[in-house]
């Protein structure tokens, strides 16, 4: 079979028109997706079911923008399957270790972000005003699991445009019965300088420090810098984007014209910008991580003793670029 497996075709649209929600979430569906496949396979030979394995990161890394979870958990699977190909293999057990992979991934992410929570947790006071922006399911366990210690706080998140996921956060809070307030972006300086604490989630972690987070969490950590409001990002060591290992630089899509303007106005009205934006170090006192909580300039050092896969280092340069 070939990259034009169900799943795969379903996940490579998924990821496409963005309906996931959290980098960590789309890592577990692309991993799932690729466990289907190796599961399904009628390849022949050892190398066949490596070649289907690699069209289908392919189709998925066309549509896919900057995400380090799904790229270190593809590393993670796609690694595995190398020692095993270069151990001699044959087509079911390289499908069973690829499974396998899978399965051990999807365990350690589960438990990473449990520790995450765990960490987080403990700097939330009662009567906290903690302000959060767009959605993060590791900022959502540590809230979650703040309010299961008994602590007493509340959570202000903002819209979150263009697609309005901090909205997703609102739903996340009334769920749990934390109090929550919702507003509009542009009240970021009033509602970050009143807050006791900042918690975000990031989708990429660089070598050098900044974080790949929704366009909007720069300025909120300008405001929470100026004000002197704790700034801290909830994201394991999955975030970490070893592709910055490379010099390669993130891939970040445009803010579409649909997402703002639609059909309004003539096509020589531009619409500008990205979707996600870059929080330098300076400005983050920790990320929280399952290993405990790090400066952002202390990640590489963790970057360094994570195993890539080869197959995946050579299809980067060109995924970042957007030439895959």
């Amino acid at each position: 079979m070939s990259s034009k497996h169900p799943r795969v075709v379903e996940i490579v649209e998924r990821v496409r028109i963005d309906v996931i929600g959290g980098a960590a979430d789309t890592a577990k569906e692309i991993v799932r997706a690729i466990k289907s496949l190796a599961q399904d396979s009628l390849a022949e030979t050892p190398e066949q079911l490596a070649g289907e394995v690699e069209e289908a990161v392919i189709d998925i890394l066309r549509v896919m923008p900057t995400l380090a979870p799904p790229l270190n958990a593809l590393h993670r699977v796609m690694g595995q399957m190398e020692i095993a190909s270069e151990a001699g293999a044959s087509v079911k057990e390289l499908q069973e270790t690829i499974i396998q992979a899978v399965d051990t991934f999807l365990d350690w992410s589960a438990h990473s972000i449990e520790r995450v929570a765990v960490y987080g947790a403990e700097l939330i006071k009662n009567g906290d005003v903690i302000f959060t922006y767009s959605m993060s399911s590791s900022v959502w366990k540590v809230f979650s699991l703040a309010k299961s210690h008994g602590k007493s706080f509340e959570v202000i998140v903002t819209e979150s445009r263009p697609a309005n996921e901090g909205m997703w956060t609102v739903d996340e809070m009334l769920k749990i019965d934390i109090p929550v307030s919702v507003s509009i972006d542009a009240c970021i300086g009033d509602l970050v300088a009143g807050a006791d604490l900042v918690f975000v989630g990031a989708d990429a972690i660089s070598s050098h420090g900044f974080s790949l987070c929704k366009v909007g969490t720069y300025p909120a950590a300008l405001v929470a810098k100026a004000h002197g409001v704790p700034f801290y990002i909830a994201a394991d060591t999955l975030k970490f984007d070893t592709t910055s290992l490379l010099g390669l630089a993130p891939k970040i899509d445009p803010i579409h014209r649909h997402e703002v303007i639609g059909e309004k106005y003539p096509q020589d009205v531009r619409v500008v910008g990205r979707i996600f934006d870059q929080t330098p170090p300076s400005l983050v006192d920790a990320i929280i991580t399952e290993i405990g909580l790090l400066h952002p300039t202390a990640c590489v050092m963790v970057m360094w003793n994570m195993k890539l896969s080869e197959r995946l280092k050579n299809l980067l340069p060109a995924f970042t670029k957007g030439t895959l």
